[in-house]
């Protein structure tokens, strides 16, 4: 994808989960982690609504996002729902529009 298929976004974070992938074969499972989902209530793509952004693990680290954050940045739709929990990645451009 390229920078040019960035999608801008702002909203108010309203709950963070683990991004896990979890693995099945017969009778073994294993799982790794991929880092987070952030889920925002705010406006992507000039419309108002929830939606979900994925993030990895040195993200959260250098942020510390926490519920109640208002936040920007930009992402890219997700190209096989099916297998992503988020509908947004590839995350950048982080802001804080009030200031954090």
């Amino acid at each position: 994808m390229s920078e040019s298929s960035k999608i801008s976004w702002t909203g108010i974070l309203a709950a963070i989960q683990p991004r896990i992938k979890l693995l099945r074969s017969f009778d073994q499972r294993s799982h790794s982690y991929l880092g987070y989902v952030l889920y925002l209530q705010g406006q992507i793509g000039g419309e108002e609504r929830y939606f979900s952004v994925a993030i990895g693990d040195v993200t959260q680290e250098k942020f510390q996002f926490q519920a109640g954050d208002e936040i920007s940045g930009e992402s890219v739709p997700v190209t096989d729902p099916k297998s992503e929990v988020a509908e947004q990645y590839k995350a950048s451009q982080f802001g804080f529009p009030t200031g954090k």
